[in-house]
């Protein structure tokens, strides 16, 4: 007998890559003549700005800029900042050729030190990585029904999402400051903060409407004069319409805003005096749709008339549980060195995040790196930095017990008050946003065999009593009295599989 075997085609997510590489920081820098010369360096950092991240053919291309922050004293005992810009571009092989790749390209500094050679040389070497996940849309097959031989199907209906599509843009942000009233006039800027904080989106065919706040924090050296550092923190607001032609109303969209690039430097107005910070920024936006879906899956079969046999094919289902784009509040109290007169500056960075699952919750571990810029009771200007450690708990919206959590996060901002000349308390305020995935393993059928030569026997019109106990599955009882499932459900007036209670069943041979 010919079996006319129908087969089901869905869309899986397939990983073609997934892991850390490596990328060197090498600098052999020389001062700007306008900067003055180095007595010592006090703090040396950087931060990755990726550009793009593009698959062709079975390559993926990381390009952008890193650019480290130097900081040291000069000969009048001033903090003195100096930036470096590192383009690179970084090629990391597939193991295929994606069709419709989806990338996450998530960058980060391992370690940055630096040096100096002479009073006008630095000698910067560090490493970033990038944290990389190219995953492609994968056909997969699975018979569903058949046409003869009397088959019996056992099916389930699995919970899972499509990822419809992703589409990435970038846009600049161009703004002139005033100087808040009252401040002394811009001399140098010694750092700057730039963050961007994703508060709603909404999504119109094809378009998604993303509103924020560009988030600005300015610390500077004022005109010649004056001693003591200034802080200027500005919010912007952000509306801006993303193209993403997969996305419709009913869809779940995963929106990340980012900053591509930012260059803050003082300008001066009509009256010559620089009480104006110029903002050169840009920004990247990235939208993956989603969208929910039921997928009938058979796992078993048999036939009520022949001797059959069917393989089995493991394939594995992702489902989103839920989009997290929040912020969590972090207040710690810390010693202050001894010595300090005042202190300048104080900011967080998250240094590393950890997670994991614990009952209905995520548990998220932050180890933040909290930096001080402080004056001496000597005059002397320093740098200082201590550790913290925080959890901040997810409720998650439904149980899985094989989850996935790529999580992002960024300090959005920093305060801090002083308490005597001992203590500092600090507070701040950390977004982390991601993607909660749980992955669903089924065994589906690959192909069905029956043995013609084997005719069961049985008698039509036949009615049997058993007596079930909690928890026995109709479909194994149907398969050991050689009958229809179906059947059973109806005579019996039962909807789930698995008995709830002991009962006695009514078994119809059909």
């Amino acid at each position: 007998m010919e079996l006319n075997l129908q087969r089901q085609h869905i869309t899986v997510n397939e990983t073609v890559f997934q892991g850390s590489v490596e990328q060197p920081i090498e600098c052999d820098a020389l001062l700007p003549d306008y900067c003055p010369d180095i007595v010592k360096v006090l703090k040396c950092g950087a931060v990755v700005h990726v550009d793009s991240s593009l698959v062709s053919a079975d390559r993926l291309t990381i390009e952008g800029m890193t650019v480290c922050h130097i900081y040291y004293t000069s000969e009048s005992n001033q903090i003195r900042h100096v930036e470096y810009k590192i383009p690179f571009s970084k090629n990391v092989e597939l193991r295929n050729t994606p069709a419709d790749p989806i990338v996450s390209v998530t960058p980060s500094v391992d370690y940055v030190n630096c040096r100096a050679v002479n009073q006008r040389r630095l000698d910067v070497r560090g490493a970033i990585s990038f944290t990389v996940k190219v995953t492609d849309q994968k056909q997969v097959q699975f018979i569903s029904d058949a046409i003869g031989g009397n088959l019996q199907f056992k099916r389930e209906m699995v919970q899972t999402t499509d990822v419809l599509g992703q589409s990435q843009s970038s846009f600049p942000l161009i703004e002139e400051l005033d100087l808040g009233y009252g401040k002394p006039e811009i001399g140098n800027i010694i750092r700057s903060d730039c963050r961007v904080h994703l508060l709603d989106y909404k999504v119109v065919s094809g378009k998604v409407v993303v509103k924020g706040d560009f988030l600005l924090h300015i610390l500077y050296q004022p005109v010649e004069g004056e001693k003591n550092l200034e802080v200027m923190e500005y919010t912007l607001p952000l509306s801006q319409i993303l193209d993403c032609e997969a996305a419709d109303e009913d869809c779940i969209c995963d929106v990340e805003l980012f900053v591509a690039s930012c260059m803050v430097s003082p300008k001066a107005g009509d009256d010559g005096e620089s009480r104006i910070f110029a903002v050169d920024a840009k920004l990247g936006a990235a939208v993956t749709a989603h969208r929910h879906t039921e997928i009938p899956v058979a796992s078993d079969c048999f036939s009520t008339q022949f001797e059959s046999s069917c393989k089995h094919t493991p394939v594995s289902f992702q489902r989103l549980v839920d989009v997290v784009n929040e912020t969590a509040m972090h207040k710690v109290s810390l010693d202050l060195p001894e010595g300090i007169d005042c202190v300048l500056d104080a900011w967080c960075e998250v240094d590393s995040i950890t997670w994991k699952q614990q009952a209905d919750a995520l548990l998220v571990d932050f180890n933040l790196t909290i930096s001080l810029f402080a004056r001496m009771e000597n005059r002397e200007c320093l740098y200082f930095e201590q550790t913290s450690q925080f959890t901040h708990t997810i409720p998650l919206s439904a149980a899985c017990d094989d989850l996935t959590f790529e999580p992002t996060s960024d300090v959005l901002s920093s305060s801090y008050s002083l308490v005597g000349k001992e203590k500092i308390d600090l507070r701040c305020e950390v977004m982390i946003k991601g993607c909660v995935y749980c992955t669903i393993k089924r065994q589906s059928i690959a192909n069905i065999t029956l043995d013609e030569s084997k005719q069961k026997q049985k008698e039509q019109n036949k009615l049997y009593i058993y007596f079930a106990d909690p928890g026995e599955s109709i479909w194994e009882i149907a398969k050991r009295y050689n009958t229809s499932p179906t059947a059973i459900w109806e005579e019996n007036s039962v909807k789930e599989d698995a008995l709830p209670e002991k009962c006695m069943l009514l078994i119809p041979i059909v």
